[in-house]
């Protein structure tokens, strides 16, 4: 088979224009799995926070800050540093209060007063995530996610011994 002078290399363009496609879509389902697997530990790094919060104490404000140091420890960058992400290639928290993309306490249905939605109380974690990591700016193939942790919540201390001096001064466990 005679070779043209035009026809040398098309075999390596064509390898290297393959092999540029074959990388966008390993490097794609590389971090889909990243994101993924984030999201899984942030599920359970909300789970822990919610019980921390939910747990019983003297006050509320007590409970809100043990939920904020769990999850501030798992999620940012130490317990006392919750600005920080602790992984912010893979992902960013965002919106929230005093955990950057984290809201803990009531949730958007808690109704004290209603029976149905009184239990809504624990921790909210959103994060965006890039699915297409290339090295220039933002990209539009960014995704937000969010994890939920809501567990029946007992009453503080002071909440219990105000509620039980209003029905003839018994303290006791059973609030």
């Amino acid at each position: 088979m005679k070779l043209r002078k035009n026809e040398s290399g098309q075999a390596t363009i064509e390898f290297a224009l393959t092999l540029i496609l074959l990388l966008v879509f390993v490097f794609f389902y590389v971090q889909l799995g990243l994101v993924m697997a984030f999201a899984n530990y942030v599920q359970y790094a909300t789970f822990m926070s919610s019980r921390a919060l939910v747990s019983s104490a003297a006050t509320d404000q007590e409970q809100n800050e043990a939920a904020t140091r769990v999850l501030g420890s798992m999620v940012k960058k130490g317990a006392f540093d919750t600005g920080s992400d602790r992984w912010p290639s893979i992902a960013k928290g965002v919106e929230g209060d005093a955990v950057v993309g984290a809201t803990i306490g009531s949730g958007p249905l808690f109704a004290p007063k209603n029976k149905d939605q009184s239990w809504q109380e624990g921790v909210r974690y959103t994060f965006r995530s890039r699915l297409f990591l290339l090295p220039f700016g933002d990209v539009p193939g960014a995704i937000k996610l969010t994890s939920e942790s809501w567990l029946g919540r007992e009453p503080t201390k002071s909440q219990c011994e105000t509620f039980m001096s209003g029905v003839g001064g018994i303290i006791d466990n059973g609030c």
